[in-house]
């Protein structure tokens, strides 16, 4: 549903919850389902609300088990057969800084601070490893936002009594158990409430008047977050990305202005722009996302503009480059066939809204990006969590070279079939 995709209006989600769920229920659609354990230290009810319309967009169908209010601990260390019947397949503990019970004072020392430190870590790891020991489950947890204040102004991020400090070093307790245990999720809301804003993801009135924190206005942001965390480890994630040259990976149009004159490297303002998000998509390739070529032009010209100097991708970063004047979706279509894979699998980037539509009127499986301008485009996909990397393993850093392999030994087989044994012994 267009409505739930990244840049959404939260308020108006938020607003619509009800008709948006009946929507999303009428499309019957096929989906897994999955029993989702919400272990709340706030009220919860809004973020399970929030979360279900993501996830049903997702192709999940989640069933909830709710704990009361701020019995998150209890719920797991002490005997619960309602949740033990409820047998689920993740358990989310959403806890925030309000439920940090103990800071530091500015009279106290280095040993009674690591004293406070581990009085608020070690209950969050006895409870990890009772869930591990009875559910068998993966495990999302939040890490924690920063202090709504800093007692102590900029010196409270290094000075051992500062809040920040110790949220920080919480944070860091949080990641280090996440590194050496799988089926361990970070639910990364210190990210969250940044890009939201501290101030209004913290605010007070809503953690008095109700219990619940973050506030209202940020539950879309934590439950889209916390949705592409889920779908990830169920294997609904994206595998490649379907991109546009003009004004998508360059400024200016090639045909018109020639390999010389299109804008990309540190030459100009624009040209940076353009560079950076190549370097990001580079990066993402690097992960193991596939990149491909969808672009209205000739293809001598594409690969002009690709073989810059100051070009970061290249052609041979790119698994199939479809350069032609054919319709887009035709050219989509050939590549998810190309690729063996369905077009669900594909993430299509382009500047063009026209463009936009028509992939999404031709190939609706296919994701759509809504592109804003360039500076934002990092932000738009990144944030889009079309790539969750939820497990990173050597297969994935070798998928770009593996895909090339099969598609080199197609190429070979289709001239020669007698060559495929060639390449295979190469």
């Amino acid at each position: 549903m267009e409505g739930l995709k990244y840049p959404f209006d939260s308020q108006l989600i938020l607003r619509a919850k009800k008709k948006i769920r009946r929507e999303l229920l009428a499309e019957n659609e096929q989906r897994i389902r999955k029993h989702i354990a919400v272990l709340g230290g706030s009220t919860t009810s809004e973020i399970r609300n929030i979360l279900e319309l993501f996830l049903l967009d997702q192709g999940i169908e989640p069933v909830f088990y709710e704990s009361e209010y701020n019995r998150y601990w209890q719920d797991v260390m002490f005997a619960n057969p309602v949740l033990e019947e409820f047998a689920p397949d993740i358990i989310y503990i959403h806890t925030t800084s309000r439920n940090i019970n103990t800071f530091p004072e500015i009279t106290d020392s280095a040993d009674i601070i690591d004293e406070k430190l581990n009085a608020v870590y070690d209950p969050f790891q006895q409870m990890w490893e009772k869930i591990a020991e009875l559910y068998h489950c993966p495990i999302i947890q939040n890490n924690f936002e920063r202090p709504r204040y800093r007692l102590m102004g900029n010196r409270d991020i290094w000075d051992m009594h500062g809040l920040s400090n110790f949220v920080a070093r919480l944070n860091a307790k949080f990641c280090a158990y996440a590194q050496t245990h799988a089926n361990f999720y970070i639910n990364d809301i210190d990210f969250l409430s940044a890009s939201f804003g501290l101030q209004q993801w913290s605010d007070s009135f809503y953690w008095h008047m109700y219990k619940c924190a973050p506030a209202v206005p940020a539950i879309p942001e934590l439950a889209f977050n916390l949705a592409n965390i889920i779908k990830s480890i169920y294997g609904k994630n994206k595998k490649a990305l379907v991109l546009d040259l003009d004004n998508t990976l360059w400024g200016g149009v090639i045909g018109d202005d020639g390999p010389e004159g299109i804008e990309i490297g540190q030459e100009t303002p624009v040209g940076q722009l353009y560079s950076e998000f190549q370097s990001y998509l580079k990066a993402q390739k690097q992960l193991g996302t596939l990149l491909t070529i969808d672009s209205k032009n000739d293809e001598g010209n594409a690969l002009a503009g690709l073989n810059r100097p100051d070009s970061v991708l290249r052609p041979e970063d790119f698994l199939v480059i479809k350069a032609n004047w054919q319709p887009k979706d035709q050219n989509l279509n050939e590549i998810a066939e190309t690729l063996s894979i369905g077009t669900d699998a594909l993430v299509f980037v382009d500047d063009n809204p026209a463009e936009r539509h028509m992939i999404r009127s031709q190939v609706p499986d296919a994701a759509v990006p809504e592109l804003g301008e360039p500076h934002r485009y990092i932000t738009d996909l990144d944030r889009s969590g079309f790539f969750e990397v939820t497990a990173l393993s050597a297969d994935d850093l070798q998928r770009n070279r593996m895909y090339t392999a099969n598609l080199q030994r197609q190429h070979l087989q289709a001239k020669n079939p007698d060559s495929t044994r060639q390449l295979r012994a190469s």
